[in-house]
């Protein structure tokens, strides 16, 4: 309790906004992304709320404590329709380390549904001032409004559970079902649980629900198929997965729901793609599609180049920010499927969203979009890309040899914080070394995919050739500044023939087929293998 008390002397409110919903006869909460803290209380009627893929029924009484990133939807009762208050409010916490005072996000012990155990008459009140000061809201009561917010969020910190472990009725049932689904349910047990007859049951269910417990089962099941299927498990193993152990019986009751049978459901219901890792757009734009949404990466660079079919592509595609959750944009998008790279940590949130595909990364040419083809059922449009590439690379590389004999290269990235030097074990590296037949100089460890060097470091890794990359921050262009008046970047081979060259857009490119195809041109074109 010491504890909590502390946070809340150490909390900044810089945004309380209080709000009354009545809702009509089955209102649907669209899902929606959270991005402030959010206290919701039932005054009346009944509905359905599900937080972050998980549902709960709603009744009067009932109160919420919700956090920023929680993905929330729902929908009102069809004859009781929900009435609840909502208040809303962004906060920072002041913290005092050791270097000094800072501030941070709040880390709240509790979300979701808050039993109360007591004080219910002392929640009601302070939430029905909370609206009275907001209505006729002045300067001098803005910290009456903070200290009444406060005295409510130690209430509910300080003196309740959550309610996870007091369900009844309905909503004990309806806990069991999302925990349970891939069980041979019977409708008669889970009324049973209830309390109610089997007909009472299902019609009140269907009631709070808009559908009847057969159908939300089954619904449950076919997300979860759908997401599985992604992941290019068998069908027989999704089936056994879902609960189905007669895999064509499986097969009949997913056609049923989606039109298509579980082998050809990507290939014919994933029309909508988003793409959630660097140059999986391009990807897809190999393989004939075009994409919902795309994360842009022009925000990480000093400069680009233009390829016009990926530049027309952009236009139409939902570009999304690197380093930021986009929840809201994908939901916007409203994609089939979405695509993600296993170099990422994986946010199940997305599969609230569409089914998501984690591929497999790689920085061979040709083996990413190969695994992509087979997922959607475009072989051929890999195949036709992997021979084209295939071919102007071994061109390429007995041009070189014959223009250069044997050339060392460095890709040499400027940060704020480090100079770093890619070897083999990346998408640069293997556009060098092993498309373009270039060497890595033999100073460099071979096990190492990157190393992060000193200017001193310079003369011992000394190239004939070097493409250089700048981060576009002003840290980066400082740091740049001092690398290239050095007197050991002043000593080095290629710096003194002229051998250095722009890669500002290079490293982010050669992560797909296009981009990839552009950046082995552009490397050839500044060795001065021209055609």
């Amino acid at each position: 309790m010491q504890n909590l008390a502390n946070l809340m002397k150490r909390l900044i409110f810089t945004s309380v906004h209080c709000y009354s919903f009545r809702g009509q006869a089955d209102d649907q909460l669209t899902p929606k992304m959270l991005h402030t803290y959010a206290i919701g209380y039932v005054t009346a009627g009944k509905g359905l709320l599900k937080m972050n893929g998980t549902a709960t029924q709603v009744k009067p009484g009932d109160l919420f404590f919700l956090q920023p990133e929680m993905m929330v939807e729902g929908h009102s009762d069809s004859t009781d329709p929900i009435q609840y208050s909502l208040i809303l409010f962004s906060c920072m916490q002041l913290s005092k380390p050791v270097e000094g005072w800072s501030v941070k996000r709040p880390i709240f012990p509790l979300q979701g549904k808050i039993a109360l155990v007591e004080d219910r008459s002392s929640v009601e009140g302070l939430i029905q001032q909370l609206f009275e000061l907001s209505q006729h809201f002045l300067v001098l009561e803005r910290h009456t409004i903070h200290y009444v917010l406060s005295s409510l969020l130690l209430i509910i910190m300080g003196r309740n559970i959550p309610a996870k472990q007091q369900t009844v009725g309905m909503e004990h049932v309806l806990a069991y079902m999302n925990e349970n689904y891939t069980k041979d349910l019977q409708v008669s047990q889970l009324a049973e649980m209830a309390g109610f007859s089997t007909n009472h049951f299902t019609k009140t269910f269907k009631n709070q629900m808009s559908i009847t417990p057969s159908e939300y089962l089954l619904k449950q099941r076919i997300i979860k198929a759908k997401q599985l299927l992604v992941s290019s498990m068998k069908a027989k193993r999704v089936a056994e997965q879902v609960g189905y152990k007669d895999e064509h019986y499986f097969s009949r009751v997913f056609k049923k729901a989606e039109g298509v049978a579980p082998t050809l459901y990507i290939k014919n219901k994933c029309h909508r793609i988003a793409a959630l890792y660097y140059g999986l757009d391009d990807h897809l734009i190999t393989l004939g599609y075009k994409p919902v949404a795309a994360l842009s990466y022009t925000e990480r660079v000093s400069s680009t180049y233009t390829i016009p079919m990926l530049n027309e592509y952009s236009k139409e595609s939902f570009m999304l920010q690197g380093g930021q959750t986009n929840y809201d944009k994908l939901l916007r998008t409203k994609p089939d499927l979405m695509l993600t790279s296993d170099r990422l940590e994986q946010d199940e949130r997305l599969n609230q969203i569409a089914p998501t595909a984690v591929l497999k990364h790689s920085n061979k040419y040709g083996q990413t979009l190969e695994q992509l083809a087979g997922l959607l059922g475009r072989e051929q449009q890999a195949a036709v890309w992997i021979s084209r590439y295939g071919e102007r690379k071994e061109r390429l590389k007995e041009r070189m040899k014959a223009h250069w004999g044997e050339q060392s290269v460095y890709f040499i990235r400027v940060s704020q914080n480090f100079y770093r030097v890619y070897g083999k074990r990346n998408q640069t590296g293997s556009l060098f070394y092993d498309d373009l037949g270039l060497s890595l100089p033999g100073g460099f460890p071979a096990h190492e995919w990157a190393l992060d060097i000193q200017l001193n470091d310079l003369p011992l890794l000394n190239p004939q050739h070097i493409f250089l990359m700048a981060d576009p921050t002003n840290g980066s262009k400082m740091r740049l500044q001092h690398l290239l008046q050095s007197e050991e970047w002043q000593a080095l081979d290629a710096v003194r023939r002229h051998h250095v060259y722009d890669a500002s857009d290079l490293f982010f490119k050669a992560l797909g087929p296009s981009g990839r195809m552009w950046a082995m041109n552009y490397a050839a074109f500044k060795l001065g293998i021209t055609e």
